[in-house]
């Protein structure tokens, strides 16, 4: 009688346990069904129906859409103006390689004690937290003829380098370069830094003991344990350099040859109402981005202990 009612208890507390569990489960469930259903609407069958529509000679009406195969995406890359965001994109990826390259070298030189170096830090940090469009207007007046940028320039005795910058072909892209440089490098300098000063103090010292220099303690302890941040960083340069849009479109609207893959997207949706070439222009943009990360992984593979 004493064993009936000892395994008894024991199953009936497996039981409740087992009910416990389950009702765990069930709200679980409960709380994530409506996340996943919102991710499902909002982020997956977007991708979808862009997928579809890139196939298609949709003008933006419901029910007007017909299949024409690939010629989308061959116009997409036959097409001179949709080419042209190749070229423009250069620019960008030119200034993206610059700002990783000034990146890690203000956070090498500031990733040591330094007097001030807190008020170095927030200067550089400073243009990244700024609004995009409130970056893009005033360098829009910085540019302008007889603005700020030629007032330093005569300061300096190089007025015979004063230009139209934001309506000469020549120099155009390269002032928006400069621009997406100056926004963005606070952001790549700030994760340098903190992966720097996540590296042991020890490896630094034993480097020291042996007569290593500032270059030869980057060389073999700073890059190596950083390797796989800066390839994430460059991955991030490559797709942002294609999917720039704030800069180019508040400064230029796209026009002088500055048309981005996004201004491009915009342009020939709204106002030549061809959305299915603007949704092939999407899935090329996804394609390549697809493509750098996986470049990425290959070059900036993660080296496992053996």
């Amino acid at each position: 009688m004493r064993t009936w009612k000892k395994y008894g208890k024991k199953d009936g507390k497996q039981r409740l346990h087992h009910k416990r569990k389950r009702q765990e489960y069930i709200t679980l469930a409960v709380f994530l069904i409506i996340p996943l259903l919102f991710l499902l609407y909002f982020s997956v069958y977007p991708v979808f129906s862009i997928f579809y529509y890139s196939f298609t000679d949709w003008r933006g009406t419901v029910g007007s859409q017909q299949f024409v195969g690939w010629k989308n995406y061959i116009n997409v890359f036959t097409n001179e103006n949709y080419r042209n965001v190749f070229k423009t994109a250069g620019y960008y990826l030119a200034a993206g390689i610059l700002q990783q390259v000034v990146s890690l070298a203000l956070a090498v030189m500031l990733s040591k004690p330094v007097k001030g170096s807190g008020i170095f830090k927030g200067i550089i940090f400073f243009p990244f937290i700024m609004n995009g469009v409130a970056v893009a207007l005033t360098y829009r007046i910085f540019y302008q003829p007889d603005g700020a940028f030629d007032a330093l320039l005569k300061a300096l005795g190089a007025s015979q380098m004063i230009k139209i910058w934001l309506s000469n072909p020549t120099t155009v892209n390269w002032a928006l370069g400069y621009v997406f440089l100056w926004k963005n490098v606070g952001y790549s300098f700030l994760i340098y830094l903190g992966t720097m000063q996540s590296i042991s103090k020890d490896y630094y010292d034993a480097a020291a003991i042996d007569g290593a220099g500032t270059w030869h303690q980057f060389t073999a302890i700073t890059f190596p344990n950083m390797k796989m941040i800066v390839g994430l960083m460059a991955t991030f340069s490559i797709v942002n350099s294609i999917a720039v849009f704030d800069i180019p479109y508040i400064l230029t609207s796209g026009k002088n040859g500055t048309n981005t893959f996004s201004t491009t997207m915009l342009e020939t949706a709204f106002t030549y109402n061809k959305f299915g070439e603007a949704c092939a222009m999407a899935i090329v943009m996804l394609l390549i981005a697809g493509i750098v990360m996986v470049l990425r992984n290959l070059v900036f593979r993660e080296e496992k202990d053996v």
